[in-house]
């Protein structure tokens, strides 16, 4: 069984942010942009000399723009929504406590024909981990209102700053929050799987193994721009009077008003794991030892932890659920360790025993499938006809702008190169830019694969015997002995220009590389 109480902030100087407490009509007003005479009709934007900043609770104007999206002093409730920790009403931790959870356990091990050779394994668990929330490091509650403010001073300099103070004007910042009424994160793992002995002082294991998470933490932004707000052929009345053809700001258009972008790590992800382990290993015996372990698998996950964020309000499932940023297919690696024959057996020279003999030879042999990587993009503007038609690069109207269109599959097979001996790792025609407003593209997270490793690491080592108590250790040790060139990394920067063409001539191109061959040799004395 299991039982987590929240971490809380002991000086009780945090606060959270909770939907539930948001009420609409206490959201603290903003300046408005207003413009003397009407506002000017799209393509024009307002005369300087007509701009004015609009009380909404009053209607009075004032010639000092810079108050725009500043707050209006003493309308509304500067707290609302916010959950303050030393609230007796407020559950420690912000997180209301969780019932005891049970963790049963089971295995088995049989030795399924009596002879000692043959065993089958099988096991299962129910695992829960505590819920800190807010990321890795927390959260970082303390950062929020009412304990942190920011200001604005604007048309000033740093020595006129004492002066300048009483001018100083508050706008929504940003929230963290974690989500209040969650379960506790759980882990399912079991497996199945069958051992024999096959000689040669050998054993062979084949195995299915499993995990499954579920209520893993995720961050979202619960206040970004929703889709469509920009665009002013659907809400004519989000014009941006101060501008020919824009939108407000977006502290403007966001669902809680009063408040800028709110981080909220919820406990809605799961991860799948699945995976086919093969094991062959011979004991240390006779001067030979070596290990075989090959694994094919797949982990699959919404968000890499409870600090990622997960696209919102895309389509949850075909826009987050994909491999997970650790995800590797393939995984083959070969380990041994060989007391090399010494011809002081067939001589009885010391001269041959001390040269020939105490030779040992080890190595780790590794071919690893590269990991997944997502791809980023963006979309420049410019004219696309002989009208001066702008091209499109808002494609959503909303927080969330439009991954692109994926109409191939980009990724290629190691080795191949191009006319110039490059090595082509992706194939960036596979991307298209969306076509129209409303295209959100469809192309999934961490949809492109790394480069794989192909590795050798081999030591030689000569062991001299000086006394009872005496020996000196002679040791050679290579990594990446054929100096296989290993990629770590590649540029998966898209950029369209204003006609569709991507233009970032280094996408898909290697960013960094892991170690070259290194090789160093050491006399180690003991006694």
């Amino acid at each position: 069984m299991g039982f987590y109480t929240p971490q809380w902030q002991r000086d009780l100087r945090a606060a959270n942010f909770d939907p539930a407490r948001y009420d609409p009509a206490k959201a603290p007003l903003l300046y408005q942009a207003f413009c003397v005479g009407g506002t000017p009709p799209i393509g024009t934007a307002c005369a300087n000399a007509n701009r004015r900043a609009l009380n909404p609770a009053t209607g009075q104007l004032f010639t000092n723009t810079n108050l725009v999206r500043s707050f209006v002093l003493g309308t509304g409730d500067p707290n609302n929504g916010l959950a303050l920790a030393a609230d007796p009403t407020v559950p420690r931790g912000f997180k209301d406590v969780q019932p005891v959870n049970l963790e049963p356990r089971v295995g088995f091990a049989w030795d399924v024909f009596g002879k000692g050779k043959t065993v089958l394994r099988a096991m299962g668990g129910v695992y829960h981990a505590p819920r800190f929330g807010g990321g890795t490091t927390g959260g970082n509650l303390v950062n929020n209102a009412p304990f942190q403010h920011s200001l604005t001073i604007s048309n000033g300099n740093i020595d006129q700053l004492e002066s300048l103070v009483g001018t100083a004007q508050s706008t929504p910042t940003t929230l963290n929050a974690v989500e209040s009424h969650s379960n506790t994160p759980a882990t399912y793992n079991f497996s199945l799987g069958i051992q024999q002995e096959i000689g040669f002082k050998t054993v062979a294991e084949v195995s299915y193994v499993g995990s499954l998470s579920r209520h893993l933490g995720q961050r979202r932004n619960i206040n970004g721009v929703p889709d469509g707000a920009r665009f002013l052929n659907l809400h004519p009345g989000n014009r941006d009077p101060f501008s020919a053809n824009s939108a407000k700001n977006d502290d403007f258009l966001r669902p809680y008003q009063g408040y800028g972008s709110i981080d909220m790590v919820t406990y809605s992800g799961s991860s799948n794991y699945n995976g086919l382990q093969v094991q062959i290993g011979r004991r240390y015996t006779r001067g030979f030892q070596y290990g075989i372990a090959y694994t094919y698998s797949k982990t699959f996950d919404y968000a890499n932890d409870d600090s990622s964020d997960v696209s919102f309000p895309r389509p949850y499932r075909a826009f987050n659920y994909g491999p997970a940023d650790f995800d590797q297919t393939h995984i083959f690696t070969l380990h041994y360790i060989w007391d090399i024959p010494g011809l002081g057996r067939r001589f009885d020279n010391r001269f041959v025993k001390a040269i020939f003999d105490g030779w040992l030879l080890s190595g780790i042999t590794s071919f690893v499938s590269g990991k997944p990587k997502s791809v980023s993009v963006t979309y420049n503007s410019g004219t696309v006809t002989a009208t001066g038609q702008a091209a499109i690069t808002d494609f959503t109207g909303g927080t969330v702008n439009a991954r692109p269109n994926m109409i191939c599959n980009p990724n290629h097979r190691m080795g191949r190169v191009d006319a110039n001996g490059s090595p082509i790792l992706i194939d960036t025609s596979c991307f298209a830019k969306p076509t129209a407003l409303g295209d959100i593209g469809n192309t999934p997270r961490n949809v492109l694969r790394l480069p794989g490793l192909i590795n050798w690491d081999l030591a030689l080592f000569k062991n001299f015997r000086l006394g009872e108590k005496r020996n000196l250790q002679f040791r050679w040790e290579t990594y990446n002995l054929l100096n296989h060139t290993n990629f770590a990394d590649i540029d998966a920067s898209m950029v369209f220009d204003a006609n569709g063409v991507q233009t970032d001539k280094a996408f898909g191109t290697p960013t960094s590389a892991r170690s070259p061959r290194v090789m160093q040799g050491s006399l180690r004395f003991s006694f």
